[in-house]
């Protein structure tokens, strides 16, 4: 049996966010990925079982790459403030930076995707954002952040960049540093003591 190509994979999965990115997580059917990746769908198959597999490949391979830009320069050792900025900047960057990817994250967590696989799912999340975790747990000790289950301050934290993006994407607000530096002041002001 001939190796499988890593670049054919990839143009696969990336033809699922560009159509998320046009049609929602709702439009994506193998026809459509076939034909985007410019393969035929029985080469499709030779890489994926199926629509579902393609789709939590896609999800794997987004979060993969968002979490390495997320903890980008990271050190646990700076002051908590300065490093969560850090994080949200990274976090912020990747997502105006890929628009497509992020409908598709946005779209698959809400979605019934994430329950096919939900509980290994959230352990590899928790996994891959161990530096996020950790951090909010050093500023619980040192009294700066407030003493909350770490997946609701984890959950804030989230939903904080995705709302700047999705206002800086839509036009609602200009991409400036003082619309930044405003949005993380209010996320910093809402965990903190």
């Amino acid at each position: 049996m001939r190796p499988l190509d890593p670049a054919k994979q990839e143009k696969i999965i990336q033809s699922v966010f560009a159509i998320t990115g046009k049609h929602g997580l709702a439009g994506i059917n193998i026809a459509d990925i076939s034909k985007a990746a410019g393969v035929g769908a029985g080469t499709l198959y030779t890489y994926f079982k199926n629509k579902e597999e393609i789709v939590q490949s896609a999800y794997f391979s987004v979060e993969d790459k968002m979490t390495q830009k997320m903890y980008e320069q990271f050190d646990i050792n700076v002051p908590v403030k300065q490093s969560l900025k850090l994080i949200y900047v990274n976090m912020l960057n990747y997502r105006l930076n890929h628009y497509n990817e992020t409908v598709f994250i946005d779209q698959y967590i809400q979605s019934n995707y994430i329950q096919l696989n939900f509980s290994k799912q959230m352990a590899e999340y928790e996994r891959q954002n161990k530096p996020l975790y950790d951090l909010l747990e050093k500023g619980q000790k040192e009294g700066i952040i407030k003493n909350q289950a770490p997946i609701i301050l984890v959950s804030f934290f989230d939903g904080a960049v995705r709302s700047c993006s999705t206002g800086i994407v839509q036009k609602l607000f200009p991409l400036k540093q003082q619309i930044i530096d405003d949005c993380f002041d209010l996320l910093w002001r809402g965990i903190t003591q």
